[in-house]
């Protein structure tokens, strides 16, 4: 629960972050290694800063940039570029989609990773490798964000994160900012790095190997480069309390409420419930030898509901971190020719292909009818049965595991020509890129299991095989049994019949040719005035073929998934200024303006402006005061347009609000709003409704109609350069508001329907079993098809500060980035409340992280520590911090539902010889786990991952302590 105490804790933490280092930052809040200030001190040549066009001597910004080098993230153990930019304050204040998301239906299919810049979500970031747009990857008919896994981590020189929405110089998509990955340049030579993670405990261990040669020549200079890496797989059986979500529910004293299974002696889980058939809601059968119940030889009655759920052996299988393979080849190169007039043709070449696979757990439940040859019942008494006394139609609680797989390869080729011509710069290039993926999943079939246990679900009728009579020669599948029911297994023969892997596949194709030119326009008396200005043409194009089984609606318990296909094309034109006012005046060292428009046209939506004004006053060499304003578009992306019937399940707790909408808070109020508790009733749905039975089913679907998000977004900052005191700070506010946000509300239309006033049109988007019965109130369908709905916000504060120092037995620098977030509000609905989900687990208010580094001649200690601020869901929707009913066990609990401030501590030690170089060191010292929350009764209680807090930014608690090295070799 937020209170006084937990805002000056995080307020002290920042404090003493802040005092510790005497409040410094470089001028653009960048995160320079002393290796990289030496390279640039020696450099007079103009470069582009992501952020503008513009060349500039400076590195100096109207926008606040990060830039995280190789140096940086190797000492600090990080092996990919999505740990090192998810990592990075502006997206770890959000959670970030990586690896932990099996079994979860994500845009780009499983094992992608993306970055969500102040989560906003992975669309609004663009990503570029060395300056220009990298292409979406993935697989599935949502293919839309850059797949992090296609940037050569082991390649790049550094990162640089433009915390700044950005249309206007770089078009859409740049509405909460711009990553920019940057290759190593003007290589010579053959290098050889090798690099390894392995955890303390087994599981998730990680390994890489690149190759680089390089070689320069009269008119040019060409580099290769190959890199590998594997992500072992963490399973559920690496770690306890990843394979058993134990409840962890306290009673009023602290103590612990959770009362252990007599079948593993430990506390019970809530993640699989195995082990029997199923009657109804009260009658539970277990297999048990020599024991008889209703006349049925090897079964009996009623059982703990802790005794029924535990982690069978089987679930230790599951994935946690999928298991991912990557190889990437790298090839650029520069050639000035004699007949060019002095141009520069250059190249990119890269193709790189990631497989990777997960392993989930599911329940298939399949009818068993009154004369199946398997039902156990058949012909017994059955004292209560929703199909009417003597029916004894049943079914299994089997729990199995099921594989998916992704197999995507991407190819991109950039051909460009840039030079000078008089006073001007120019540079045009055409990229043209492919994703080619092939996507598997195991499923069952329908049709097949339906006849092999001789019941129609569809029709509710009674098949001629596989009951008493039927032919002796069907496949009929009998998992009435203790090791079935127990272990998930399956004969040789059934599971040949029954489960098949249905392949899709997915291409993606993205060309762009743009053309731009920068240069001083005139002179003025300040300074001359710079310019940049230029054309892009940009063509996207998706098909999406699911598999033979899911298009034709044969996977049992899954629901079927159509042909995405669409192609969309971009016209834009752009001009960037920047305009010097004054110079050389008291108080006005240096003021410029920073103004930039854009002109798109779109085939889908038609034509959108964008503009951004800038100014960055030096007020002389140690205060410099910059901030921006202006405004991004955003067109549907082709999935948001295009995507055509894709399903899965959500439970009834999870999307439903009229579930015990009758119920108290501990005060004695109501728990649920009057306007929810009214329409509830006018829908006919008593006050105690339990929502008990099977998931409704959510289908996400694109539309044609969606309009494109606009937004604005404004940083105001301040810098502090004292440049005898080697301290350097920055402080930058920022504010970004997106409106006719296109989303896919999901299950919220559930909400909105009985939050608003009634009749509106979100209930119409959804249905109810209006049939008497036990499954009668049930959600059975949900449209969560793509549409615009009113805004998001997301405002707050970045740090950066910055100390270095020369001492007589070494060189110290310290450097802090951290990110205080006010508030991530948004409106999902016209007329519905606004929802401020900032501070929640997942989101908290405080990240940053502090690196420190001495050193000594060839040997470079570096001490980096990395902060999670607390979060809380208290109060946030229905959460309440109690647990009243358990599964049928009548409870009066309390429950976890925040974390605290969480802290890991990484240190590594590096030695560099003249041709050699080793990076060795332990990553998360104090082995540190992800902090523990509890099963929540409410829908807003915070996810879990086992019993952890399941976010991205507890990636290293999950994995535990860690060893790292890493060896260059250059010949």
């Amino acid at each position: 629960m937020h209170n006084s105490s937990s805002t000056n804790r995080k307020w002290l933490i920042a404090s003493t972050f802040l005092t510790g280092l005497m409040f410094a930052a470089p001028a653009m809040a960048q995160d320079q290694t002393t290796e990289t200030k030496e390279e640039e001190a020696k450099d007079t040549t103009t470069v582009v800063i992501t952020g503008s066009r513009i060349k500039s001597k400076e590195y100096t910004s109207s926008s606040p940039v990060q830039v995280i080098t190789s140096e940086k993230s190797s000492a600090a153990g990080l092996v990919s570029a999505a740990e090192v930019l998810q990592g990075a304050p502006a997206a770890n204040g959000s959670g970030q989609i990586n690896s932990t998301f099996t079994g979860f239906v994500v845009d780009g299919g499983g094992g992608i990773n993306t970055v969500s810049l102040r989560g906003l979500g992975a669309t609004r970031t663009l990503v570029m490798l060395n300056g220009r747009r990298m292409p979406p990857a993935g697989v599935g008919g949502s293919v839309g964000a850059v797949d992090l896994n296609t940037i050569p981590s082991l390649l790049i020189s550094r990162y640089e994160i433009l915390k700044d929405g950005a249309s206007s110089v770089y078009g859409s998509d740049a509405v909460a900012g711009v990553v920019n990955a940057i290759t190593r340049q003007n290589f010579e030579g053959f290098e050889l790095t090798a690099l390894a993670r392995a955890t303390e405990e087994g599981g998730g261990d990680n390994y890489g190997f690149g190759a680089l040669w390089g070689k320069g020549f009269d008119k040019g200079n060409i580099q290769i480069a190959y890199e590998g890496t594997k992500q072992m797989a963490l399973r559920a059986g690496h770690r306890d309390l990843l394979n058993c979500s134990a409840d962890f529910l306290y009673n009023a004293n602290g103590t612990l409420l959770d009362v252990n299974n007599t079948v593993t002696g430990k506390q019970m889980c809530w993640n699989a419930t195995v082990g029997g058939i199923v009657i109804n809601d009260t009658y539970f059968r277990i297999p048990r030898t020599g024991s008889t119940a209703f006349g049925v030889s090897g079964w009996f009655g009623a059982v703990p509901f802790q005794d029924r759920t535990y982690a069978p052996p089987h679930t230790k299988e599951r994935t946690i971190i999928s298991p991912t393979e990557r190889h990437t080849l790298f090839a650029q190169g520069s050639y000035r020719p004699d007949w060019s007039l002095g141009a520069e043709l250059y190249t990119e070449l890269m193709y790189t292909q990631r497989k990777s696979e997960q392993v989930g757990m599911r329940y298939i439940f399949p009818y068993f009818g009154p004369t199946a040859r398997q039902n156990p019942f058949r012909g017994a008494p059955v004292p209560v049965n929703y199909f009417g006394t003597g029916n004894n139609i049943v079914y299994p609680y089997f729990y199995t595991p099921y594989t998916s797989g992704q197999d995507v390869k991407v190819s991109r080729a950039v051909f460009g020509a840039k030079g000078d011509w008089n006073n001007w710069s120019y540079d045009m290039f055409l990229s043209h890129s492919t994703n080619r993926a092939e996507y598997t999943q195991d499923v069952w079939q329908k049709d097949r299991l339906f006849l092999s246990v001789g019941f129609d679900e569809d029709t509710f009728s009674v098949l001629s095989s596989c009951n008493v009579g039927g032919p002796a020669t069907q496949v009929c599948w009998n998992p009435f049994n203790a090791d079935s029911l127990t272990n998930g297994t399956i004969s040789a023969d059934e599971k040949a019949y029954l489960v098949a892997t249905d392949v899709g596949k997915t291409e993606y194709d993205q060309t762009i040719f743009e053309a731009s030119a920068t240069g001083d326009l005139m002179q003025l008396p300040a300074g001359p005035l710079g310019t940049a200005f230029g054309i892009s043409i940009r063509k996207d194009r998706i098909n999406d073929v699911p598999g033979a089984i899911s298009r034709a609606g044969n996977s049992w318990g899954l629901a079927s998934a159509g042909i995405s296909k669409g192609e969309d094309t971009l016209k834009e034109a752009f001009v960037e200024f920047v305009v010097p006012v004054v110079r050389g005046q008291p108080l006005f060292e240096d003021f410029k303006l920073n103004l930039s428009g854009r002109l798109s046209s779109y085939d889908s939506v038609g034509d959108a402006t964008t503009f951004k004004a800038g100014f960055n006053w030096a007020v002389d060499n140690r205060l410099r005061l910059r901030g921006t304003t202006g405004t991004s578009f955003r067109s549907p992306a082709l999935y948001e347009m295009f995507l055509n019937g894709q399903s899965g399940f959500l439970s009834q707790r999870s999307i439903d609000p009229c579930i015990n909408y009758d119920r108290l808070t501990e005060a004695g109020d109501n728990a649920v709003s009057e306007t929810i508790r009214n329409n509830c009733a006018a829908a006919g749905i008593p006050g105690n409704y339990a929502g008990a039975g099977s998931s409704a089913l959510i289908e996400w679907s694109g539309s044609k109609n969606l309009e494109p998000e606009e937004s604005q977004a404004t940083t105001v900052g301040i810098v502090l350069t004292p440049p005898e005191l080697g301290f350097k700070m920055a402080i930058d506010f920022w504010k970004i508001q997106v409106d006719n946000q296109i989303t896919s509300s999901g299950a919220g239309v559930v909400g909105a329907c009985y939050g608003l006033t009634q009749p509106n049109g979100f209930c119409n988007l959804f249905t109810r079993n209006t049939t008497a019965g036990p499954n009668q109130f049930q959600i059975t369908f949900v449209d969560a098809s793509y549409r615009n709905i009113p805004s998001e916000k997301t405002s707050g504060i970045d740090f950066t500060v910055d100390y270095e120092r020369e001492f007589n037995f070494g060189r110290l620098n310290s450097t802090l980035n951290a990110t205080y977030t006010a508030d991530s509000k948004t409106t999902a609905y016209p007329g519905d409340n606004v929802i401020d989900y900032n501070g929640t687990v997942g989101e908290p208010d405080w990240v940053g992280d502090l690196q420190t580094q001495f050193r000594k001649g060839d040997w470079t200690f570096t001490h980096t520590l990395n902060y999670v601020g607390s979060s809380t869901n208290q109060g946030y929707g229905d959460e309440d911090g109690r647990v009243a009913n358990r599964s049928g066990l009548i409870l009066n609990a309390y429950n976890v539902n925040s974390t605290d401030d969480w802290f890991t501590h990484d240190v590594t030690l590096r030695y560099r010889a003249k041709t050699w170089s080793v990076v060795a060191g332990v990553v998360n010292v104090g082995n540190e786990k992800a902090p523990i929350v509890s099963y929540s009764d409410n829908a807003y209680g915070p996810s879990r991952l086992g019993s952890y807090a399941f976010s991205s930014q507890y990636g290293s608690g999950y994995l535990g302590r860690q060893y790292y090295t890493r060896i260059s070799k250059t010949f």
